[in-house]
């Protein structure tokens, strides 16, 4: 949070300079949306960025930096550190079926977030699953406890593995992770995509819980710089939900 504190700190200071305060000139000149700069910026704050947000607005005044990935696909190996009594018969599992995959926080039907740096946790995933099979770039996401954008497919506490590799789009209905434009937040949709007739793309940003959380139309150019990268995250193969409640 420091280092989105700073570079906010030096955009304002270069609005300040460069556009005597002006957020209106300054998004102009920055080439980014007005509302999306005044709630960074304006009185409330309404919105925290992130830094893969930021940057691009970065390299327009010549600031670069670098942020770090998850490490994916981590290999595992058991070991015996107690047996119990249930375990006497049954022999360890092997470690060659089972990859651990980087847990990285929470996503929501609204602003939910993707840690940049940390690790939270390590889920363990057994490859032979006819959905994670030969997949491994996979990070796993869960389900915020408000959100129900996408039920009764996915429920709050549920976990998503997502496949960072698989990224298409061209077929309308897949549930991807995908990234608010406004904040770079975090959050599991079916996406549709539709060529315009200027070269743009427009996304849609859909919820099976439709009747509550009306589409998301965002345009690749202006929303997210031309760049998928910063739309989609990756193509959700597989969930886990806790049953112990239902």
């Amino acid at each position: 949070m420091k280092l989105i504190d700073s570079a906010l700190k030096i955009i304002e200071d270069v609005i300040q300079k460069e556009f005597s305060g002006n957020l209106r000139e300054a998004a102009r000149g920055l080439e980014i949306s007005y509302p999306t700069l005044y709630s960074w910026l304006g009185p409330k704050r309404t919105r925290t960025p992130s830094l893969r947000v930021l940057e691009p607005v970065l390299d327009r005044i010549g600031v670069r930096f670098s942020v770090p990935s998850s490490e994916a696909g981590r290999d595992v190996c058991f070991v015996n550190a107690r047996i119990v009594p249930a375990g006497e018969l049954a022999s360890p599992p092997s470690a060659e079926d089972y990859m651990a995959a980087p847990m990285v926080g929470e996503v929501g039907a609204g602003p939910g977030y993707i840690p940049e740096e940390d690790v939270k946790s390590w889920f363990l995933v057994f490859k032979n699953q006819p959905a994670v099979r030969y997949r491994r770039n996979l990070i796993a996401v869960e389900i915020g406890p408000t959100s129900t954008s996408m039920q009764p497919v996915l429920n709050p506490g549920d976990i998503v593995l997502v496949d960072r590799d698989d990224r298409n789009v061209k077929r309308p209905g897949h549930m991807m992770l995908v990234l608010d434009p406004k904040d770079g937040s975090g959050k599991v949709k079916r996406v549709a995509v539709t060529d315009t007739d200027d070269g743009d793309c427009r996304i849609t940003y859909y919820s099976d819980n439709a009747a509550s959380n009306p589409p998301e139309v965002w345009s690749l150019r202006d929303d997210f710089f031309g760049d998928w990268e910063r739309c989609i995250v990756g193509r959700v193969v597989w969930a886990w939900s806790d049953v112990t409640e239902k």
